[in-house]
């Protein structure tokens, strides 16, 4: 096993497959069937849940901590959303798994939480299922041609202020070693939050850094918007 290096090649060659595979597979399935679609659809949901087991594994039964493993992360929400949309169509669920999800799981895959890097299971299955949400939403862009609006911004910035406050109670109910959406203390490995305060503090700095990110995540359609109109 060889322990993870976020400048190893492994991690960029296959961050960079990644992220082809979400930017470009949909392109392919524009014009296909609905049947051909739907193959797709059900792969993404397949994909995600084994990744929500294999997750629950690891991190409550593998860790002997049922407290790890509870399906209650950000992205977890993501994974949820965008399986709810696909079932039901709600642009509502787009929009949290857009936002939460590019904002969540693109760290995620940029920065992974894991111990050992590729080929290892626990780093593949960390990549896969989190490059299936974002495949989720540029689905949804691509072929149902889904897409925010500013208003969009504020109110999935609301929800999201919601879910994080109730993080704090669910945290403390549950426990040492419960840290969802890392409310207790900041996510472990090299990552951004390296470069906050230390907690309680570094919730602040992480929020206001969401708030940066969910607009930026807008910003494209915002200019695109503003050229149309002139």
């Amino acid at each position: 096993m060889i322990d993870f290096s976020l400048s190893s090649s492994s991690h960029i060659i296959f961050t960079i497959i990644c992220v082809s595979v979400i930017v470009f597979l949909p392109r392919i399935f524009v014009n296909k069937n609905n049947s051909s679609k739907n193959i797709l659809i059900i792969g993404i949901i397949s994909l995600i849940l084994i990744n929500q087991g294999m997750d629950f594994f690891r991190e409550g039964y593998g860790a002997n901590n049922w407290k790890l493993g509870l399906p209650l992360h950000l992205c977890d929400f993501s994974s949820a959303s965008i399986i709810l949309y696909f079932i039901t169509k709600r642009r509502e669920f787009f929009l949290f798994a857009f936002f939460a999800g590019i904002a969540g799981a693109g760290m995620a895959i940029l920065t992974p939480d894991v111990l050992y890097s590729f080929p290892h299971i626990d780093y593949l299955r960390h990549m896969i299922g989190h490059s299936m949400i974002l495949l989720g939403v540029t689905y949804a862009i691509i072929i149902d041609n889904q897409r925010p609006q500013l208003k969009d911004v504020h109110r999935i910035l609301a929800v999201l202020s919601v879910f994080l406050l109730m993080m704090y109670p669910i945290n403390t109910w549950l426990g040492p070693p419960a840290n969802y959406w890392y409310v207790i203390e900041k996510p472990p490995g090299f990552n951004v939050t390296d470069l906050m305060r230390d907690a309680p503090y570094h919730m602040i700095d992480i929020y206001i850094l969401a708030v940066i990110v969910c607009y930026s995540i807008y910003l494209p359609y915002f200019i695109k918007d503003r050229q149309n109109k002139n």
